[in-house]
């Protein structure tokens, strides 16, 4: 399984790694622009030749940052989504198919890839953003001694609040949840690529009846668990402080429970029509 996830990881990593790499260069001039606009914002005139020039410049960066990171993710989720229908059920699955190796494995195998290329998407937006965030403070005078004083005193706040433990409790069922969707999305996309492969003609239409289909489905649970929430909420308004971290473990158990018997759901459903229902062509 892992020679399998080695070979899908480097004919992917062969088409993304040269657009992230892109994008790291236009972010980190995008800073670097960003950083001159906001001290020549404090030191010179906005009519300033200089001013209006990497004002200019950080906007043109700033779009095309936005536009090749939302290229990149857009791209990422295509090519995996055409790496598993090729190789899987396309030209090269009679090859795939007859390798020494389960159903099961050759799944997780394409599924791990999924994980890895989304996960390191979602991992670019976050890092550029929090360093777009600390690259603003340091440049309009805020010295690191004045942020990392100001990141303690709201540390000894959280520390010392009669809700600390339940601020951790939640905050780790939220990652969870979060976690879990992130593995959900990749097994959802798995799927409408299995099942496109089901009927002989029409694929795409099928994948995209599947997708949308299981959408829905899955936002009027999302919409009701929600609506729920809030429901109980104000209806406790007045003791709302006390019932908020009660009621978010109990929904976010619930949404964890649900979520994770989908993924598991899902990966057998997908093995069962990969090994049972599927015919090459």
């Amino acid at each position: 399984m892992l020679k399998l996830f080695k070979y899908d990881f480097r004919a992917i990593k062969r088409r993304l790694i040269p657009l992230y790499l892109v994008a790291i260069i236009i972010g980190v001039v995008n800073q670097i622009c960003t950083t001159f606009v906001i001290r020549l914002s404090m030191t010179a005139s906005q009519e300033n030749a200089s001013f209006i020039i990497f004002s200019l410049l950080k906007m043109v960066f700033s779009l095309s940052f936005f536009l090749i990171m939302s290229y990149a993710s857009i791209l990422t989720i295509f090519i995996l989504i055409m790496n598993f229908n090729n190789s899987v059920y396309g030209n090269e699955g009679y090859l795939i198919n007859s390798l020494p190796i389960s159903s099961k494995k050759l799944i997780l195998a394409k599924y791990l890839n999924f994980i890895f290329w989304t996960f390191i998407s979602a991992i670019f937006y976050i890092v550029f953003y929090i360093i777009g965030t600390i690259n603003s403070l340091l440049a309009s005078g805020q010295s690191l001694k004045v942020i990392n004083s100001e990141l303690n005193e709201l540390k000894m706040q959280l520390f010392h609040s009669p809700y600390f433990g339940k601020f951790v409790g939640v905050a780790i069922i939220v990652l969870i949840c979060i976690i879990l969707q992130h593995l959900l999305n990749s097994w959802v996309f798995m799927m409408c690529v299995t099942f496109a492969n089901l009927v002989k003609s029409n694929k795409l239409i099928m994948g995209i009846v599947t997708y949308v289909v299981t959408n829905i489905i899955l936002g009027i649970f999302y919409f009701s668990l929600m609506a729920s929430f809030l429901f109980k909420l104000n209806s406790d308004i007045e003791i709302r402080d006390n019932v908020f971290f009660s009621l978010m473990t109990e929904y976010g158990i619930t949404y964890i429970v649900f979520v994770a018997l989908l993924n598991v759901g899902i990966f057998f459903l997908i093995n069962y029509i990969h090994s049972k229902k599927i015919d090459l062509e």
